[in-house]
């Protein structure tokens, strides 16, 4: 997915010829792709977490209406992606299974459209044209894949098929790493609702371990349906480490970067109640509108002092009958037994299932829960 490649300073522009380039446009293809091939092949398993964020709009002239907002773990791993919510010490699922029936996924967008372009002959490329990238020199080069050979389907409620893929790839002039990808989906069959779908990602310098290395810094899915409405997804790329198996991986901030997961860590041990118990708790921080499904909380038990963890399972912008509201998922963790949250300060029922059922409704634009918010939960 991502390269563990240092950085190579790009050659002066003049001295293009000295820095191994060639005029002729299949030698330079030649060279980019054994460029491409010895990136992936030096590619070391890591992980890396991901903020993506869903929105949608009703036809291209409207605004976009944020959706929700998850943070998960992305582990890239003997050629495949993996994710995992933070915390969790397994990657075991790809990002459907985590999330069955939550909005559009897509599966393979940050690594695996390279290996199928450039690690394999299923692509068919236009000759490499110098063009400019952000005020420098760059290499572009279109491609095409057909859908026998892309391995790549679009899916949704009328089935899915294999699709065709077509796009561009743009590299450094100098040092031939990669800067942009953009895969399209211009014909889908007919057979399925999507009428389109457009992927970019953009790749940078990142620190990695005691390196630099190529990136995706930053990945936008767009999807239109044949009637004319769009979803979009945005994923950002931060905290990236090598994975070495079940080793424990530290999420520090760099010197000087923002958390990205605010608030206080989990409980570090379990913490058990009999059966039938309610526990009545009050957040040890606020819920503010930066979190995401998948960070973590704590919460203090009011009558005992105990204190115990929590993950947002969901974050959802909700329109109803001309009303707007968030339903705020939440689950406890080490405890023992199924907590099922049972009432909410300021909440009144009947409540409404969603997120499993131990869900928060808050009206207005923004999901928010104060300090000490309070919630009794039912061990079951």
């Amino acid at each position: 997915m991502f390269p563990g490649r240092l950085i190579q300073l790009p050659c002066l522009f003049a001295l293009a010829a000295a820095c191994g380039f060639a005029d002729d446009p299949a030698d330079l293809l030649g060279l980019i792709r054994a460029h491409m091939r010895d990136y992936l092949a030096h590619l070391p398993d890591y992980t890396c977490r991901v903020t993506l964020e869903r929105s949608r709009r009703l036809s291209p002239q409207a605004a976009f209406v944020l959706d929700d907002r998850l943070r998960l773990d992305v582990v890239y791993a003997g050629a495949r992606e993996l994710y995992a919510w933070p915390g969790d010490d397994r990657f075991e699922h790809g990002i459907a299974d985590l999330l069955p029936g939550r909005g559009m996924t897509s599966e393979g967008s940050y690594a695996l459209h390279m290996r199928k372009l450039f690690l394999s002959d299923a692509a068919i490329f236009r000759p490499p044209v110098e063009t400019i990238c952000q005020g420098a020199p760059c290499i572009q080069l279109d491609f095409a894949v057909p859908a026998s050979h892309s391995g790549y389907s679009l899916g949704g409620s009328g089935g899915s098929a294999p699709a065709a893929l077509a796009g561009s790839v743009w590299f450094d002039r100098g040092s031939r790493d990669i800067r942009r990808l953009l895969v399209r989906v211009d014909d889908p069959p007919p057979s399925i609702r999507i009428g389109a779908t457009r992927e970019e990602t953009v790749y940078g310098p990142v620190p990695f371990g005691d390196s630099v290395a190529v990136l995706p810094l930053a990945s936008e899915l767009l999807l239109t349906d044949r009637d004319g409405s769009q979803a979009r997804n945005h994923s950002s790329f931060d905290q990236c480490h090598q994975y070495a198996g079940l080793a424990t991986i530290s999420y520090g901030a760099a010197p000087g970067a923002p958390s990205v997961v605010p608030g206080p860590p989990a409980a570090s041990h379990a913490v058990s109640w009999p059966r039938g118990v309610d526990l009545e708790i009050a957040l040890d921080e606020p819920i503010g509108p930066t979190l995401a499904a998948g960070d973590l909380f704590t919460a203090t038990v009011k009558r005992t002092g105990a204190h115990v963890a929590g993950r947002l399972t969901g974050m959802q912008h909700i329109k109803d009958g001309g009303h707007e509201f968030w339903a705020i998922g939440l689950t406890l963790l080490k405890v023992g037994g199924k907590p099922e949250l049972r009432r909410a300060a300021g909440m009144k029922p009947p409540w409404r299932r969603a997120f499993g059922g131990n869900s928060v409704f808050i009206r207005g634009a923004e999901p928010t829960l104060p300090l000490g918010f309070t919630m009794t939960w039912r061990v079951k």
